[in-house]
């Protein structure tokens, strides 16, 4: 019994630990109450699944910094990213190299897309698609759900859906005559981005596990 209060001691002590140094590791990428969810040096990439004329067609986003400043007079989260498109004939075309991608203070209900053309994909967390609609400078739209609905004249329409975590998962493209064009997130890791913590704790929890195991064979 010993032996367990102070295993558990110890599994306190170590989680009180990382829990700390998890926040202040991440607290350069939150201010106010707005948090922008994805890591910075990682790349995030969307694949087109339509029509099949395009399959294999690519967006990447690499995360190059987030920093705090100001922006608009607004003291703001700014992520600074690298946004590369890759074709299905193995051509490339870089749309932002380093540069400033978005800034957000959800506190004070601001959020500006740099080149709105090129996103948004990734967003503010907790997430606020009004918001984002507004910043998207959308004067015709709708949410339901987690879903964002962008109409335009001629009978356009665009359709994009984001899960909690603040990443896109899904945007289709279409009407007006046109054929529809889809795009989905490929990279798994984006969509439950816990970071090294999370290894931290999966191990934390088997070495518990097998102590207790040894225990009950004892």
């Amino acid at each position: 019994m010993k032996n367990v209060k102070k295993v558990i001691i110890g599994l306190f002590i170590i989680s009180f630990f990382f829990s700390f140094f998890s926040h202040t590791a991440t607290s350069a990428t939150t201010i106010g109450d707005t948090t922008f969810p994805a890591d910075v040096g990682k790349t995030y990439t969307w694949k087109a699944i339509s029509p099949a004329t395009i399959k294999g067609t690519k967006l990447t986003y690499t995360i190059e910094s987030i920093e705090k400043g100001v922006h608009n007079t607004i003291d703001a989260l700014m992520v600074y990213c690298t946004i590369i498109s890759y074709t299905s004939t193995g051509g490339s075309l870089t749309f932002k190299n380093n540069s400033l991608y978005l800034a957000s203070n959800n506190t004070q209900n601001y959020l500006s897309f740099v080149n709105y053309m090129w996103g948004p994909v990734i967003i503010p967390t907790p997430i606020n698609l009004t918001l984002v609609a507004e910043a998207s400078y959308a004067y015709n739209y709708s949410i339901v759900d987690n879903t964002l609905f962008f109409y335009y004249d001629g009978g356009y329409s665009e359709e994009i859906t984001f899960n909690t975590k603040g990443f896109l998962t899904k945007a289709i493209y279409g009407g007006g005559g046109l054929s529809e064009l889809s795009f989905v997130l490929a990279t798994g890791e984006a969509a439950v981005p816990f970071g090294n913590y999370f290894l931290v704790f999966m191990v934390i929890g088997l070495v518990v596990l097998v102590y207790l195991k040894k225990q009950k064979i004892k």
